[in-house]
């Protein structure tokens, strides 16, 4: 039987997919319960898949925690399983023909105008591929964790990591918020700003496009433009560069060597960069449907590398004794992800409302084309990184295997020679 200090993993994480389990079938349940409510209603059909689809993103969560909460009651059972894990990269490649399969049939169905309930699985399984792909991809070649380890980190990337990221940025907006109006306050006109604001608020209706017409229009005043940039330029990327990988800081006093830290960082990226893109994906228009599955891979690559890219700088500063140089590389994945949302916001208030044919039209498409060309090299310094330390860590482990060989005995004369 494991001991007591060995039981403590189990424990916690048998209580805590079991607890996501729970939650995600209760949103689930609640979830059937709105779609006969809004239908009893004569809602719009456009109305429903957002929230069908917040209900099967729950159910698949509260599917791939699982395996956790299995492995959890084998680990405080004593059995924890010693096969090495097989590579995945193989079959991830091939799930990559299913994907464009389910490419092209959004595509068609979309043509068709079919129902909205046929996109509810189709944007599930057009988000989770290319996120799955993506953590292989960026692992292909390196030993895995334990099956415990990695489904543990997939479980807390599911469900305690994005609630603390969630409370975390929702007390920082209102902090900012009551910052912004302290400084409105002290400025000439600030009730007809208020009141231009309140305005805005009340014509939100929810839904991403409008959201993003509600962020242009505030941010004419150059206050809140301020406030939006350093929230989600600075101090967002911060909070979640930091929470991510929330898995590997309960991780640090086990014997991880660096290869698990890069990999289990993929798996955590992997786990919010799902939960992210499904849900941003089921709230866009059909109309741009491919296009925000497109964006969206490219989109969890940032998330997923840069995960690993702290995870195995976590890891190998711990097991170097460098404490200090682990900030760095939080700090300069955060760095890379600011960069990348402050690219993105610029090129959503840079983008002209009609036929460029004034010089602030052009000035403001111009300021489009750069934005986009900066997250360009945001992506490719993120791929770069991925690839720079998957290729070092494979040097470095085959180095090893080399070194531990045993050497070849030298040859003998037989007897009978």
């Amino acid at each position: 039987m494991p001991s007591e200090s060995r039981k403590l993993p189990g424990v916690l994480m048998l209580l805590l997919s079991a607890l996501g389990i729970f939650v995600s079938l209760l949103i689930a349940a609640g979830v059937v319960f709105s779609l006969g409510t809004l239908q009893s209603m004569s809602s719009t059909p456009v109305e429903l898949r957002p929230v069908a689809s917040s209900g099967a993103l729950a159910i698949l969560a509260g599917l791939l925690q699982i395996p956790t909460l299995v492995l959890a009651i084998n680990s405080l059972r004593g059995k924890v399983s010693l096969i090495k894990q097989p590579a995945l990269f193989k079959p991830a490649s091939r799930a990559g023909l299913v994907w464009l399969g389910v490419m092209l049939t959004g595509v068609f169905a979309i043509r068709a105008q079919a129902v909205w309930y046929v996109f509810v699985p189709l944007t599930l399984l057009a988000v989770a591929v290319p996120v799955w792909w993506l953590v292989e991809f960026s692992r292909h070649g390196l030993p895995r964790s334990t099956a415990f380890r990695e489904w543990g980190t997939l479980t807390i990337g599911l469900s305690a990591a994005p609630l603390l990221i969630m409370l975390m940025e929702i007390t920082m907006v209102v902090v900012i918020a009551l910052a912004v109006l302290v400084v409105l306050g002290s400025q000439p006109g600030f009730l007809e700003q208020l009141g231009k604001i309140t305005q805005y608020l009340d014509l939100y209706q929810g839904g991403i496009d409008q959201l993003e017409q509600l962020m242009m229009e505030m941010a004419r005043n150059p206050v809140i433009a301020s406030a939006l940039f350093l929230m989600i330029g600075v101090l967002a990327p911060l909070v979640e560069e930091l929470l991510k990988p929330l898995a590997l800081w309960f991780l640090l006093k086990r014997p991880l060597k660096e290869h698990e830290g890069f990999s289990l960082g993929l798996i955590s990226g992997g786990a919010f960069a799902l939960l992210e893109s499904a849900g941003l994906v089921s709230q866009i228009g059909l109309d741009a449907w491919v296009q925000a599955v497109a964006l969206r891979a490219g989109t969890g690559l940032l998330h997923i590398g840069l995960s690993g890219f702290v995870g195995y700088g976590l890891i190998s500063c711990w097991n170097q004794k460098r404490f200090g140089h682990g900030f760095l590389y939080l700090f300069g994945a955060a760095g890379l992800h600011g960069a990348w949302n402050s690219f993105a916001l610029l090129s959503s208030f840079s983008a002209p409302s009609g036929p460029a044919v004034s010089a602030a039209e052009f000035q403001s498409s111009l300021g489009g084309i750069l934005s986009i060309a900066g997250m360009a090299v945001v992506f490719s310094m993120v791929l770069f990184l991925v690839l720079r330390i998957n290729k070092k860590l494979r040097k470095s482990i085959n180095k090893l295997s080399e070194n531990s060989a045993p050497p070849a005995s030298a040859p003998t004369l037989s007897s009978a020679e």
